[in-house]
């Protein structure tokens, strides 16, 4: 399951780096990937360097602003990768928004209009293996100042690369 996780984490970053950029050029953004464990009954964070179906990450964003003046309106957003699903109120800090697309964002958790065969609609949650990215509004970042956000997911399956069968 290595190659899964190093494309997760690749992608992530990636997308982390290009979303910083964005912002500010005084913004840096740095992701981690952490496998949890269990040891004795509590939680303990390794390096990430290998995953199976079933292991349980946490990505933690960390934003610093390594300029003197304050960056303002700064909207931190960490990617939930292909083949993981977010762990429901394991985003820190709360509240954060999610998105399907990682374009739109919405408060979670994601609901949709789902027609019924009366034709009557109602309101459902959105699964969150659909869940693709979570943003949170940090506001303003004083220079030299740096915020933390953190989201768990779990390793679904392997997810096959474009043009390769799985």
């Amino acid at each position: 399951m290595k190659p899964l996780l190093n494309v997760c984490c690749l992608l992530a970053g990636l997308v982390l780096s290009q979303l910083a950029l964005a912002q500010s050029a005084a913004v840096r953004s740095q992701l981690v990937a952490q496998r949890i464990d269990k040891v004795d009954g509590k939680e303990v964070l390794n390096p990430a360097t290998e995953g199976k179906p079933g292991d349980i990450l946490q990505y933690s964003g960390t934003y610093r602003n390594t300029g003197a003046a304050a960056v303002n309106k700064l909207m931190a957003t960490v990617p939930v990768p292909l083949g993981t699903t977010f762990i429901a109120d394991s985003a820190e800090p709360a509240p954060a928004q999610a998105s399907l697309d990682g374009s739109r964002f919405a408060p979670t958790p994601l609901m949709r209009t789902v027609k019924q065969s009366d034709g009557s609609e109602r309101k459902v949650a959105v699964p969150l293996s659909q869940y693709r990215a979570l943003r949170w509004e940090v506001g303003t970042l004083a220079g030299g100042a740096s915020t933390v956000v953190k989201l768990q997911v779990r390793i679904d399956a392997p997810v096959a690369a474009a043009g390769t069968k799985s």
